[in-house]
């Protein structure tokens, strides 16, 4: 029963590999890992090439090592190569290989089980081929998937430069709001879907204020309570333009709440420390830098210094105190004040 668990499992993490992935090495590296640890090998090779592309891309697990390749046919042994134009799988012993080859797509799955000196069952045999099959689909999808975000980037980089041209201040330096969020990712330990998601709501944060009237938006002098409701109301409209957008989903709630307050003051929902989602918790982090670093119409720019002592104060007030420490962490490092300094 446990073994049934584990390949029904198997198909599982594929089928969310294929929707998770954000390139095709994380993807192939998750799946190699798939095979090692269903059948036990010590050896999984996994071999990928688009043939709309020059390089091939393989992926070696063995017991204690992973290495990834990606050049021409001399990354691959002369076995490999063999292995590639045959048209049909190999069982043997404690081998298994399968190519596979259709429309733009040519690779091979090899898995060893020396170690253990134990043939592959046969219902392992067969488990094996109904994975393979499974995973060359996933490999048809997740390259339908490429191509959505690519779409998706480009509609992305669109909306911005209208935003741009519509308010010219209310964007983020894209740049440096993206160098930020990977380093504050890679110090909070998110992954790097996580980081990717916050890539995007970065870039799409305040798209909701091209359905605002501009003379609001221009305006340099403090809102009146009546502009400021308007303004408030550009979180949901950002939503409204991305939501039928299904690779952006996962973005949805970072950007409707980075207008909240950690204290529970903020915006649209009045949400409070652990309700707030943690992407808009680093992005009103991010959002703030911003605005005090690069300055707005209706606000002077900050030295460091001022802007460490204002993220200092808004601790547990504005913001979550855990997401501002680690902040502060990165702000301290060399490389990023040399990054600042010459944007």
């Amino acid at each position: 029963m446990k073994k049934y668990r584990t390949i029904f499992s198997a198909f599982h993490v594929i089928y969310r590999l294929i929707t998770t992935s954000i390139d095709i090495k994380s993807f192939l590296i998750g799946i190699a890992k798939v095979y090692k640890n269903a059948f036990k090998a010590d050896r999984v090779v996994l071999v990928y090439k688009n043939i709309n592309s020059y390089p091939f891309i393989k992926v070696r697990l063995d017991e204690n090592r992973q290495d990834i390749k990606k050049g021409g046919l001399s990354i691959l042994t002369s076995r490999e190569r063999e292995i590639l134009i045959q048209e049909e799988e190999i069982v043997f012993g404690n081998r298994l290989i399968y190519p596979f080859n259709f429309f733009d797509t040519l690779g091979a799955i090899y898995i060893r089980r020396r170690k253990q000196k134990e043939t592959f069952t046969e219902l392992e045999k067969k488990w094996f081929l109904s994975l393979c099959e499974e995973v060359s689909i996933g490999l048809k999808i997740f390259n339908l998937y490429r191509e959505e975000r690519k779409i998706i980037i480009n509609y992305i980089k669109s909306l911005t430069r209208l935003l741009d041209q519509f308010v010219p201040t209310s964007s983020l330096h894209p740049k440096s709001a993206l160098r930020l969020i990977r380093a504050l990712g890679k110090e909070m330990k998110l992954s790097k879907t996580e980081i990717s998601s916050l890539e995007y709501a970065s870039l799409l944060h305040d798209a909701g204020k091209i359905q605002l009237p501009s003379k609001i938006l221009k305006k340099q002098k403090p809102l009146t309570e009546k502009e400021f409701k308007v303004i408030m109301k550009h979180p949901k409209k950002g939503v409204e333009l991305i939501k039928d957008l299904d690779i952006l989903k996962p973005i949805i709630p970072i950007i409707l709440h980075h207008h909240e307050r950690f204290d529970g003051k903020g915006y649209p929902s009045r949400l409070k420390k652990g309700q707030i989602p943690l992407g808009s918790r680093i992005l009103s982090i991010i959002d703030a830098f911003d605005a005090m670093y690069f300055g707005r119409p209706y606000k002077k720019k900050k030295s460091l210094r001022e802007i460490e002592e204002e993220l200092r104060k808004q601790m547990g007030k504005q913001f979550d105190p855990k997401v501002v420490t680690a902040f502060l962490k990165i702000l301290r490092r060399k490389d990023i004040r040399k990054y600042l300094r010459r944007h």
